[in-house]
């Protein structure tokens, strides 16, 4: 393996792994299958809402 192969990855390999110490940090790979069904939930319980708004709006102009 030549020199500069390595001269030119290790700044790549050790960005790939700072950013998963962050992601790791910051709880992207927390697996709570429970959160994430409220917060999409949530989510579209609000778009439904828009869109009830919208046929309103829609339908009186």
């Amino acid at each position: 393996m030549d020199i500069r192969f390595l001269i030119v990855g290790t700044p790549f390999v050790i960005a790939f792994f700072y950013t998963l110490f962050w992601l790791r940090k910051w709880g992207a790979f927390n697996l709570s299958n429970d959160n994430l069904s409220k917060k999409m939930s949530q989510k579209n319980e609000s778009i439904n809402q828009n869109y009830i708004l919208e046929n309103i709006f829609l339908t009186k102009n």
